[in-house]
């Protein structure tokens, strides 16, 4: 599946074939669908495709309109006449936030701009290194840096606050094993919880908020006072809205573009099969067995290690 930078331009091509399978023009205009998959809405009906000069080609662009704001998998589905019967063809585009872009990559790592410069890197090369130090990233701290719309379900300890498995920046729906309770996006809001909820400032926990009540944030109660707002001790409660970050703080950056050079340098060959003993001539190394643990770089997992999320089991 191709990625898609959130927020920017990307330019698509699409080959269209005989059953002899050769290139062919279709016998109209080929026109364009797309189709967000989280959110199971039609964002574009019936766009026209360019027809490149070029035999059975087709070009059509995916404008920020479709991959903003959140991160997302966007499906496009060629629609075509081809010696008039109908075809319908499909492709699949992930929309993701980058860690780090190319540009803040060079300058950190002072890679060359050109390809005779002693540390020239393409931006294909960088690209590709980037795509792999964010999942490197995102295995380790189980979490996602980018932002996305979806839910997250947590059985409830019986406090008036539950912990989030990952952060959110906004809140839209809650579910009750299975039931809408709350939704936030109704005029006028449906409620018949009785309660509403919020955010706590760090964007990890969703906490009861009901001025008329004695609101506490643990599991203790106190068996004198008769009314608290709680989440039921062991129900289950679905949280919908958007999950992640509004922006990548500055040390996943920072981790990234570390990571990129780790995977663009020399030694990367050797780490990545597992080698842990190396002898050039008469140079020798060897490599620590901490470098196949995380990241395999000790300073990355140290930052990283005040995002993870050990022990923590998602449903």
């Amino acid at each position: 599946m191709q990625e898609i930078h959130r927020g920017t331009n990307q330019s698509v091509e699409f080959y269209i074939y005989d059953q002899m399978g050769s290139l062919s023009d279709a016998d109209s205009t080929v026109l364009v669908d797309i189709y967000d998959m989280n959110s199971g809405t039609t964002l574009l009906s019936s766009g026209s495709a360019v027809k490149d000069p070029r035999l059975g080609l087709y070009r059509f662009n995916i404008s920020p309109i479709y991959t903003s704001p959140a991160d997302t998998v966007l499906r496009l589905s060629w629609n075509y006449s081809l010696n008039s019967s109908s075809y319908s063809q499909y492709d699949y585009f992930s929309v993701v936030t980058p860690y780090a872009l190319v540009s803040d990559i060079i300058d950190f790592n002072n890679y060359g701009g050109r390809p005779q410069d002693p540390n020239y890197k393409s931006v294909e090369q960088i690209t590709y290194a980037e795509q792999i130090a964010r999942m490197q990233i995102n295995n380790y701290t189980m979490l996602n840096f980018g932002l996305r719309y979806g839910s997250q379900e947590i059985f409830a300890i019986g406090s008036d606050a539950i912990e989030l498995t990952e952060p959110m920046t906004s809140l839209t729906k809650v579910y009750g094993n299975g039931v809408l309770i709350i939704d936030y996006t109704a005029s006028p809001t449906y409620n018949i919880a009785n309660w509403d909820v919020e955010l706590t400032p760090t964007n990890k926990a969703v906490r009861i908020i009901h001025n008329g009540w004695d609101v506490r944030y643990d599991n203790q109660v106190d068996p004198t006072t008769l009314y608290y707002g709680q989440f039921r001790n062991n129900e289950r409660y679905k949280f919908e809205g958007n999950i992640g970050y509004n922006y990548v703080p500055q040390d996943i950056k920072l981790c990234t573009m570390i990571l990129v050079n780790d995977l663009l340098s020399n030694d990367a060959a050797w780490r990545v099969k597992y080698l842990t003993k190396v002898k050039l001539s008469e140079t020798e190394f060897s490599i620590g067995k901490g470098a196949f643990n995380g990241t395999g770089n000790v300073i990355v997992d140290s930052i990283l290690d005040s995002y993870r999320n050990v022990g923590i089991v998602v449903i």
